[in-house]
């Protein structure tokens, strides 16, 4: 029996252990201020210890009370850092401080479902995550939970990855859970918001993952999405009237939050109903997630051979079956002792990406927290990675989502695509012919025509050689679905096979159906000149609709 203080309420109560013989034990929590009878009532109900006569067993109550020790400790419900001394969690205590402190919430599942050993996930989960962006900073943004505590940073982040079916979106949330629990111990979208802010309270100081929102009806799309912008980000939930705090009592939120689906923030709120500006945009940050044909997530693969990027995610699968939540209380013990560098590391990224304005700056510092979690763990040894990786990852999807939100697409892509789309070295045309022979390493494309008129196909994966660094191909593939001129492809895909057959003399490669976006040669020419006429170096103006 020890003393404890509750950390919700500051009650007073006793905290007793009771051996139920095998190795299993049970732990009653029983206020202070309960009589000698009610105590002994209460522990007689699980233990056979205790004498069966009330006389006796309140005696032995009371030598119970005389053994404990003077000083109160304090009862933890959620875990966490606490006091900015110590951290604790079921089975878990680090720090400074950290034997004021016991455990006395329930245990979940994923605290005590762990398999394998912290260097078989280190050599067969965390090793691979190194050719995937996507998959590395999901890494660290699982390790930047407990890391979030000591950051300057006036609110939370929130990493949204969107994009299409198949492309490896729920493999990020399985990996980021895997660090600190069964790969499958992610939340989901389909839940209420108390529900929400429960989950993630129970979750602070570690990251809070949320997968597959395209799932989530429209009433849970609504309630998820306006609890994370407007409550989790802002380290609480809804708050309710002193007369139902009792069974409904603030909560306290502090994790960075992961989560993936097929549309945008703003998709979403449009879909929920919900208002979206530079507010939300800011708490709730889209990454886009480049299409399968561009190898999805896998967007550094060591290999080039056919199905590279599908062997690789299966490979993570079997490691993280094998190998997970064995990571957390290794990674604690190097939180705490280069806790002082966050804020340092923060700022370096602020000054290596040059945000443009005060807006983008607001966001540059939570990517920046991912940069410092990764020069920690990569410095310290803890993640098997080169020590430029870090910043190359963060920084890519950093620009890959300040693209994301610009309204539209940027004059600077329209120029370089209208000057593409005029190179006939870029896209030939090859008019009701079926086949295209690969001479030149700049083609994105070409011209064909069938009865319904003249067409134009884009090749996915050349695009980034077409707009260089004016902006992502996904921005533009957005404003083109956005203006409704792509046709659609077999299943809803934004691709469409064509029956033409592509041929590289350079490696004797032959494609039979290439997937292409496919779009009428005088609408795309209509969406460029709505869009924005663009400038040459000797043109006067340019002219956005």
């Amino acid at each position: 029996m020890i003393r404890v203080r509750k950390e919700a309420d500051h009650t007073l109560h006793f905290l007793v252990t009771v051996d139920l013989d095998r190795g299993r034990t049970e732990t009653l929590t029983i206020g202070q201020m309960s009589s000698l009878g009610q105590i002994a009532k209460e522990i007689g109900g699980v233990s056979e210890h205790l004498s069966r006569d009330l006389d006796v067993a309140k005696e032995q109550v009371a030598a119970l009370i005389a053994a404990a020790p003077i000083e109160t400790a304090t009862a933890v419900e959620y875990g966490g850092w606490k006091d900015r001394e110590a951290y604790i969690g079921p089975n878990l205590r680090r720090g400074r401080g950290w034997d004021r402190y016991v455990w006395g919430g329930t245990v979940s599942p994923s605290a005590i479902l762990a398999a394998g050993t912290f260097w078989g996930w280190r050599r067969e989960v965390a090793a691979l995550c190194a050719e995937s962006s996507y998959l590395a900073f999901v890494q660290l943004a699982a390790l930047a939970g407990p890391v979030l505590h000591w950051a300057d940073l006036p609110e939370g982040a929130v990493f949204h990855l969107a994009g299409k079916s198949s492309t490896g979106k729920t493999t990020t949330a399985r990996v980021a859970a895997s660090f600190d629990g069964p790969p499958d111990s992610h939340a989901n979208w389909h839940q209420s918001d108390r529900r929400t802010g429960e989950n993630a309270a129970i979750r602070c100081d570690r990251a809070y993952i949320l997968n597959a929102a395209e799932k989530a009806k429209r009433e849970d799309l609504r309630a998820v999405l306006s609890s994370i912008t407007h409550g989790l980000v802002e380290g609480g939930s809804k708050r309710y009237a002193a007369a139902v705090k009792a069974t409904l009592p603030d909560l306290r939120i502090r994790s960075p939050i992961l989560s993936n689906g097929n549309r945008s923030g703003a998709e979403m709120a449009r879909i929920a109903g919900l208002p979206w500006d530079e507010q939300e945009a800011a708490r709730f940050i889209t990454i886009p997630v480049p299409p399968r044909e561009e190898g999805g997530i896998v967007d550094r693969p060591k290999g080039s051979e056919p199905g590279y990027a599908a062997d690789l995610i299966a490979r993570l699968e079997v490691g993280m079956k094998r190998h997970h939540g064995r990571a957390l209380g290794r990674w604690l013990d190097h939180v705490w002792a280069h806790r002082g560098r966050v804020n340092a590391l923060i700022e370096e990224f602020v000054e290596t990406v040059q945000p443009a304005d005060a807006y983008h700056g607001r966001i540059a510092r939570k990517f920046g927290l991912i940069y410092a979690t990764g020069t920690i763990a990569v410095g310290t040894g803890f993640l098997p990675w080169k020590a430029g990786l870090p910043l190359s990852v963060v920084r890519r999807l950093y620009r890959r989502a300040l693209a994301a939100l610009q309204e539209g697409c940027p004059v600077e892509a329209l120029v370089a695509l209208r000057e593409a789309l005029l190179d006939p070295a870029v896209f030939p045309d090859i008019g009701a012919a079926k086949e295209l022979v690969l001479d030149d390493d700049r083609v994105a494309g070409f011209r064909f025509s069938r009865a319904e008129g003249e067409f134009v196909a884009i090749r996915q994966e050349k695009l980034s050689a077409v707009l260089g660094k004016t902006t992502e191909p996904a921005v533009l593939i957005g404003a083109l679905e956005e203006a409704g001129v792509i046709e659609g492809g077999h299943g809803a895909r934004r691709g469409k096979q064509l029956h033409v057959r592509l041929i590289s003399r350079a490696n004797r490669c032959i494609v039979t159906k290439p997937r292409c976006l496919v779009i009428k040669a005088d609408a795309l020419a209509a969406f460029v000149e709505a869009a924005g006429r663009g400038r040459r170096s000797d043109e006067d103006a340019i002219v956005v609709a």
